[in-house]
């Protein structure tokens, strides 16, 4: 198992994101710098305050761009702004200033939208007395082809929003939603959740503007188990899924948990990320939830599925690539790509790869 991290060892990683990985994709390199200079450990309420003070030094320029007029300008403001509170509740909202932060992330983003070409629509279909939300955005050319995807422990909807300008450019429509136990999601983590995807299938194969033949699920880290289960569940309304790094069975035995608690590709707060998707705190508890979630032993592997794509790093410490050797030798025969290093297989061509193969599946 490896040793937890230091401090500065969780700062250069931060460094090594900023311009490259959510949710650091906008952020400032200088900027960020002030952030970092002020913060002497990763407890809660010092990292938000830390990263929500830039947030707020944004807002504050958005406000003021608005009496421009210029669009652009404003929607880069509004988006500098989301980018830092949504820094600001990394990995999940633990505190109360995590809490302001993710709802001044969701704040931001939506005005940002405002201006975004094609439109962002927010969605919120009925479920249970509940809701599941997202964000819609349809290319002219309809019916058109949909993407619903969806990121892991941490990466929420608003954190998506370089993949959903990927999918546009391609033509096809998207719908990022959060996942089980994350954001706005209605449900948390468990053997029933996969019902919220469902929803949403439900509702997108009603509407007009989307060809229900080419629709498609791209699930990210952790989101990768729940578009395998939907592969299965649902594989007659899927056309192509992608689990880009998602564990189905190993990753959720205690054993794996254990080995991976430390796992150097997380900058910090793994296990209690992880627990939060159960509303959990410790690793007893997150270890005793875990299990029930194993596609095998539900029994799912052996049955028929859509389309899958399986992408991860041949060196993750986060999911055990058993996994995907598990999902290649079940079932029906799958496509897969791994790449070198760890988490995702995190290289130029891993997103490219998944594109290219979707185009495939798609049109």
């Amino acid at each position: 198992m490896d040793r937890p991290r230091t401090l500065e060892e969780i700062k250069e990683d931060i460094r090594s994101r900023i311009g490259h990985r959510a949710p650091f994709v906008l952020a400032d390199k200088n900027e960020s710098e002030e952030a970092l200079a002020s913060l002497n450990g990763v407890e809660p309420e010092p990292w938000a305050a830390a990263w929500s003070r830039l947030g707020a030094r944004w807002e504050e320029k958005a406000r003021a761009e608005e009496k421009s007029g210029d669009p652009q300008k404003i929607k880069q403001a509004y988006l500098k702004a989301y980018t830092y509170y949504g820094i600001g509740r990394h990995p999940f909202p633990s505190s109360p200033g995590k809490m302001e932060a993710y709802r001044k992330t969701r704040e931001m983003y939506l005005a940002a939208a405002r201006f975004f070409d094609p439109p962002l629509e927010r969605v919120a279909i009925p479920f249970e007395g509940k809701a599941v939300v997202g964000y819609l955005r349809l290319p002219a050319k309809r019916p058109a082809p949909l993407i619903l995807h969806w990121g892991g422990i941490d990466g929420w909807k608003e954190e998506r929003h370089s993949f959903a300008e990927a999918f546009l450019r391609d033509g096809w429509g998207c719908f990022v939603m959060d996942g089980p136990g994350t954001g706005e999601c209605p449900m948390l983590a468990s053997p029933e959740a996969h019902k919220v995807y469902s929803a949403a299938l439900d509702y997108f194969c009603a509407r007009p503007e989307v060809d229900a033949g080419r629709i498609a699920v791209v699930g990210s880290s952790f989101g990768g188990y729940w578009a395998t289960k939907v592969a299965h569940v649902d594989r007659e309304r899927v056309r192509a899924a992608v689990n880009w790094g998602g564990g189905i069975h190993y990753f959720f035995q205690p054993e794996w948990q254990e080995k991976s608690r430390n796992a150097p590709s997380y900058l910090f707060d793994l296990i209690e990320a992880r627990a939060n998707l159960f509303g959990k705190r410790t690793f007893e508890e997150l270890v005793r939830a875990m299990p029930a979630l194993s596609l095998k032993d539900q029994g799912w592997l052996d049955k028929p599925c859509a389309p899958m794509l399986l992408v991860n790093g041949k060196e993750d410490k986060q999911v055990p690539i058993e996994d995907f050797y598990l999902l290649l030798e079940s079932g029906e025969p799958k496509a897969a790509r791994f790449f070198p290093g760890g988490h995702m297989g995190n290289t130029p061509e891993t997103f490219p790869t998944i594109l290219k193969w979707l185009r495939g599946k798609l049109e």
